[in-house]
Order: structure tokens, then C-alpha cells, then sequence
């Protein structure tokens, strides 16, 4: 029992740095945000974004219909 309380430790502990990119990459989060006439209406949740993605979002153009404007904010 001690054994697989151990094993599960090191496992739980290894996942932790593994899973995070940011460890190992250029990551940060990006959220899409919407503005109307230039005034901020709605902000998605960061989300990480690590390497290519994250140059991805931050060189996308943003896109503009009629007076609304969608674009990625990078943290």
C-alpha cells in the first residue's frame, strides 16, 4: 500500500510539470475580446497558449463588422 501511495506522489507530482507548457515553452494566456464603438462588451477566459499558437493569436488581424471589433488580447 505504501508502494502505490508513492508511485501515485511521483506520478501526481510529475503531471504537474509536464502539463504546464509554460515550463518549457513561450506561453501565455489570450483571451478574444469584443469591443463596440471602442468599448470593451465581452472578454473570454485566458486561455494558454504556448509557441506557434500563441504567435498565432497574437499576429491574427483583428475582425471588424460594422461597428464591432473581435481581436485576441495575449498576456
Amino acid at each position: 500500500m505504501k508502494r502505490f501511495i508513492r508511485l501515485f506522489l511521483v506520478f501526481f507530482i510529475l503531471s504537474l510539470f509536464v502539463s504546464d507548457c509554460s515550463l518549457f515553452e513561450n506561453c501565455a494566456a489570450c483571451s478574444m475580446v469584443t469591443e463596440v464603438d471602442g468599448v470593451e462588451t465581452n472578454r473570454t477566459p485566458g486561455v494558454p497558449y504556448c509557441d506557434e499558437k500563441l504567435d498565432e493569436k497574437r499576429n491574427a488581424e483583428p475582425v471588424v463588422i460594422g461597428n464591432r471589433t473581435t481581436y485576441w488580447s495575449c498576456d
